[in-house]
């Protein structure tokens, strides 16, 4: 212990595989969090994340030398992770290893080596630990004790960066870290004496989902497997869709709900045949030896759509079973999930609707980027700490903020000076004249939110009742696909205006999807799914998000409606902006984007009319 002159203990928890990430806790309090990807502007990004963790220092008002214990979310990392694979190879690149890699050592019993297949592989980005020590492989073409080295120095690699000794960097368990984040972060965990708490992804320390329980905040573990494969699966058909695995998913859930039952019912057919669930365990079909290949056999005859449709159908199905087994076996029905199968709106909605769940708790960011703050709960766990008085998640803008020199460094750039107008001390109805003329206008205020969704700090927002909106912002900023939804930021006392909720169902974060009222499918006409109606909204309340509140409420004097369409303040294939600066050098230095208006820390920007 270091921390002598302030007694409040300093935690950094650190996830340094794919969407690597950093948070920090003082006193039992979480204070800063960020994802890598933010400062390196990779998508993505893996590795050691230095920035992130400086940045959340920083915010936290701590230096190293405070710092008295890391933890790091996943006990181990793979060696190709550590190479940062996932961002790096493309879609043409990933079918490429699958031929040449995967299906020979699958096939033909071959004995493959990843280096071979890449020979001048380079890693994006700046990935800090020493990786000539590390093999560029997976992890099957390494020895045990290799396996082992790698390990070892990323303890050591944390224990030196942080002056730390050894012991005092900690690791957790990948499903352990995504269990301690679904509970602890509830902010009504005390309220409930029994939780059952899943978690699926595509794997992470050999497991891919877990059933666990914390009965008055102490935890057990029910099951752990590896056979659910529902969310590799997901993957690979992305993947076999022409669409990026590990990043695009949420494309093959967008797309799903255009599938006719009948461009469905095959496909479904084919998803049902190679995994069924049991009990608590998944079985897996003997035909089934390599996913991609398999699917992309079964699969040749079918329609893009349907395949979207019926791998959907499928994944809610299987996981409404699964989940019905848990509570069955437990009689639990006050249910949080984390783990990147989660991420899927669409099964959260049908779980949501099951009678048998009481409530159910999805925080933001339940991907890999939150296994940082999970890791410190098992932490302060493991130090005999009394976890009520360990804080729960209030909110999710944890990240920067910016300073006057950020955004006067952008008014200066030569972009704005040329094409924009400045108010300063513009005002909330400021920005809701422009929403109420049909424009659309780039929110930047507060810090940064931490997770994939952007909250009212790093948005772009439009009058949700004009599908025209939809079009204006895809052709001149986001140009998204055209089947992709946007999201309703929704005033908190106008939900049920305009969602289908109950009580004790997670609306905060954009994680749940839930169907519309009449007056939503009207006032919210641009911000819904066109097809099926649903909607992902914010629940916007004014304690938590004062200065977008006020902004919506501004809007709904105006025209009526309570709440605002939002899309995250970035283009196709970037990271959520960080910095003022970032939205000149991104978005208003690119030829194909049309930014009419930027609200940034009570300043408007306003395009200039060509005369």
């Amino acid at each position: 212990m270091r921390n002598m002159k302030n007694k409040e203990l300093v935690v950094v928890g650190i996830n340094d595989s794919h969407n690597a990430s950093a948070c920090v806790f003082v006193g039992g309090t979480l204070i800063a969090a960020a994802a890598e990807e933010r400062f390196q502007r990779i998508k993505s990004m893996g590795g050691f994340p230095k920035n992130a963790i400086e940045e959340c220092m920083k915010i936290a008002g701590v230096t190293k030398r405070n710092v008295d214990y890391v933890a790091v979310g996943s006990i181990g990392v793979s060696a190709d992770n550590m190479h940062n694979i996932v961002p790096t190879l493309g879609i043409r690149d990933l079918y490429r290893l699958e031929k040449e890699y995967w299906q020979p050592v699958i096939y033909e019993k071959k004995n493959k080596r990843l280096r071979d297949i890449f020979p001048h592989y380079k890693p994006k980005g700046v990935l800090h630990y020493p990786l000539k020590s590390v093999p560029f492989a997976f992890n099957r073409e390494l020895s045990p004790a290799t396996v082992e080295r790698i390990a070892e120095m990323r303890k050591k690699f944390a224990a030196r960066y942080f002056g730390l000794p050894e012991d005092s960097v900690h690791f957790v368990d990948h499903h352990t870290a995504h269990a301690y984040y679904a509970y602890w972060t509830d902010p009504l965990r005390e309220k409930k004496r029994n939780v059952l708490v899943l978690t699926a992804d595509a794997g992470g320390d050999g497991v891919y989902e877990s059933v666990n329980v914390f009965s008055d905040g102490a935890f057990k573990c029910i099951y752990r497997g590896h056979t659910c494969l529902v969310a590799p699966i997901y993957s690979y058909m992305t993947l076999l869709l022409g669409m990026k695995p590990n990043e695009h998913e949420y494309k093959v859930m967008g797309l799903a709900p255009y599938a006719k039952e009948y461009e469905k019912k095959g496909p479904r057919g084919v998803f049902e045949d190679a995994l069924a669930v049991h009990g608590l365990k998944f079985r897996r079909s003997p035909e089934v030896k390599d996913l991609f290949k398999y699917f992309q056999e079964k699969l040749l005859r079918y329609r893009f759509d349907g395949i979207a449709g019926g791998l959907q159908d499928f994944a809610e199905d299987i996981i409404r079973t699964w989940v019905l087994n848990t509570i069955k076996a437990t009689g639990i029905g006050d249910l949080a999930l984390s783990g990147g199968l989660f991420l899927n709106i669409k099964i959260n909605k049908v779980l949501s609707e099951l009678q048998s769940v009481r409530s159910l708790y999805v925080p933001p960011g339940i991907g890999d980027e939150s296994l940082a703050i999970g890791a410190c709960y098992r932490l302060f766990e493991d130090l005999g700490k009394d976890m009520f008085k360990v804080t729960p998640l209030w909110h999710a803008y944890l990240g920067s903020v910016a300073t006057k020199k950020d955004v006067e460094k952008l008014l200066r750039h030569p972009l704005i000076k040329r094409h924009y107008s400045i108010k300063r001390k513009a005002t909330p109805d400021d920005v809701a004249r422009v929403l109420a003329r049909g424009e659309i206008c780039a929110i930047f205020q507060g810090a940064m939110e931490f997770g994939p969704r952007a909250l009212g700090h790093r948005s772009i927002i439009a009058d949700p009742s004009k599908p025209e909106s939809v079009k204006k912002i895809n052709d001149a900023i986001k140009m998204r696909d055209f089947w992709m939804p946007f999201t309703p930021s929704i005033l908190s006392e106008r939900m049920n205006d305009y969602i289908v909720t109950r009580n004790g169902i997670s609306d905060s974060y954009m994680t749940v999807s839930f169907d519309t009222t009449k007056l939503g499918r009207s006032h919210l006409a641009a911000a819904i799914h066109p097809y099926d109606k649903t909607a992902r909204p914010q629940r916007v309340r004014k304690s938590v998000a004062p200065e977008y509140y006020s902004i919506i409420k501004a809007f709904e004097k105006r025209t009526g409606i309570g709440a605002v369409l939002n899309t995250s303040l970035n283009i196709h294939g970037k990271p959520i902006v960080r910095r003022p600066i970032e939205i000149a050098r991104e978005l208003i230095a690119n030829a194909d984007v049309r930014l009419d208006n930027i609200y940034i820390e009570g300043i408007l920007l306003s395009r200039k009319r060509r005369t």
